[in-house]
């Protein structure tokens, strides 16, 4: 009970901002001064809520009292520390059909080891995670006090509980956007009828589709999605693909096989449809914005597809601006400029601004 008491404040706490210096990346910058400042909001990958084990509600007797606690059912553990093992391929023996099978053998251990990849944050944290096993970091302490600052490093160093109750209520897809709408202070219950534009691409990019995912979850048909990635929706599945012949029908490649990802939303299909009729054209997109149709403006992936952010400034205040940036570990000039207009939540936030911006 005391560490479920623990977990609830790291459930509730909410990360600060990285605070920067602004910086112009061009002369021909609209703002000249030089002693503003500008935010970046911490934000990580999460993971689709249909893979995390169910819970059952259970009575337990504490101090003399009955109390219901949600029991996290998890399969029975058979050793130690998981056999995959990052950067060792020969371990990762699995296809695009196999992902049963490649979950099943992270969920038989009590730890997995994960670490760095391209960032900090890496999908296969999530994956360990959401099959009910704690995630054992090479050198956590070196991602810095922002990057994943929304996972629960405290418990993650002394490696006190299995992380499922916290994973639930903090890193789902949707509880991920309910913290970005929380930050803005979007008025989600509010009794206007919302309609959200979710700036996309078609290519596979993991936190601009997981945080597609969470906006349709909680949005449904108030999300409208420009560019939606057909491989979150649908794809024909008479047979067991494998992956050059899903590479050939998206005509690129789906990284990780898809996994945790593809076909996330197929009970979402009559949107994408919806959504790829009517928004097929930009200027649609840029009359809607002009005649400021929608309540929010949401950038999936802000360095990838920026076209529309200019015409956005113009029309929008900076608070129904959301600029999420997924990328790797790295420096862009441009991050600055776009952090002045829209709340920015970046991945990988060095404590150095120096180092990313």
């Amino acid at each position: 009970m005391g560490q479920d008491i623990i977990v609830q404040k790291l459930i509730n706490f909410i990360s600060l901002p990285k605070v920067c210096p602004y910086r112009q990346s061009s002369s021909s910058s609209l703002e000249k001064s030089t002693n503003m400042t500008v935010e970046f909001y911490p934000i990580v990958f999460g993971f689709i809520d249909q893979y995390l084990f169910e819970s059952i509600p259970r009575q337990v007797l504490f101090n003399q009292q009955l109390k219901i606690i949600d029991q996290i059912c998890l399969p029975k553990k058979s050793k130690d520390f998981s056999d995959l093992i990052p950067r060792k391929l020969k371990t990762y023996k699995f296809g695009f059909e196999n992902e049963l099978d490649y979950r099943r053998l992270y969920s038989t251990a009590y730890f997995a080891i994960t670490m760095k990849k391209g960032g900090w944050d890496c999908n296969r944290h999530y994956e360990i995670i959401s099959s009910g096993t704690m995630p054992f970091f090479d050198q956590l302490n070196k991602a810095g006090n922002y990057t994943l600052s929304l996972l629960p490093k405290s418990i993650l160093y002394e490696a006190q509980t299995i992380p499922g109750y916290y994973a639930k209520h903090r890193l789902t897809t949707v509880k991920i956007v309910e913290y970005i709408l929380n930050i803005i202070r979007y008025p989600i219950k509010s009794s206007k009828k919302h309609s959200i534009l979710y700036i996309s691409h078609e290519q596979f990019d993991y936190m601009k589709d997981f945080m597609l995912h969470g906006f349709t979850r909680i949005f449904e048909e108030n999300l409208y999605v420009f560019k939606p990635p057909k491989y979150m929706y649908e794809y024909p599945t008479s047979k067991m693909w494998n992956q050059e012949e899903t590479k050939d029908y998206f005509k690129h490649t789906l990284y990780g096989f898809g996994y945790g990802y593809k076909l996330a939303l197929k009970n979402y299909v009559r949107l994408y449809e919806r959504d790829k009729k009517n928004l097929h054209d930009e200027t649609i997109i840029e009359n809607n914005i002009k005649a400021k149709n929608y309540s929010l403006i949401v950038f999936g992936s802000i360095l990838r597809n920026n076209k529309l952010f200019s015409l956005t400034i113009k029309h929008y205040e900076r608070s129904r601006i959301v600029l999420i940036d997924g990328e790797d570990a790295s420096k862009h000039k441009d991050r600055s400029e776009y952090a002045k207009w829209g709340t920015y939540f970046l991945r990988e936030i060095p404590d150095n601004c120096d180092v990313f911006m």
